[in-house]
């Protein structure tokens, strides 16, 4: 993807864009000498642990510090309703 050196146990920041996890940013690890091409991040959607997969579209290296661009990848991800598809479901989980 790039010519940025990394090492295994270096960190880097992850920027993702699109999906659940828009404009948000988490502090990873490298596990290799390279930075994960792909990464998969969960969140809990109506009680259910979901799957999201986002892939590395950038990466840049400012000093010291590098930043992976990581894009929403619907298709490699676990599927959900658009919030206006989901209908009143409050008494879906009554019971009498």
């Amino acid at each position: 993807m790039s010519d940025i050196t990394i090492h295994e146990g270096d960190e880097y920041t992850a920027i993702f864009h699109g999906g659940p996890f828009d404009g948000t940013t988490d502090t990873r690890t490298a596990t290799s000498d390279a930075v994960d091409d792909q990464v998969t991040v969960y969140a809990d959607v109506e009680g259910l642990q979901t799957a999201f997969t986002y892939k590395a579209t950038k990466t840049r290296q400012v000093l010291d510090q590098t930043s992976v661009e990581y894009a929403y990848d619907a298709d490699d991800s676990d599927p959900v309703d658009d919030l206006q598809d989901r209908g009143d479901r409050s008494g879906e989980f009554d019971r009498e």
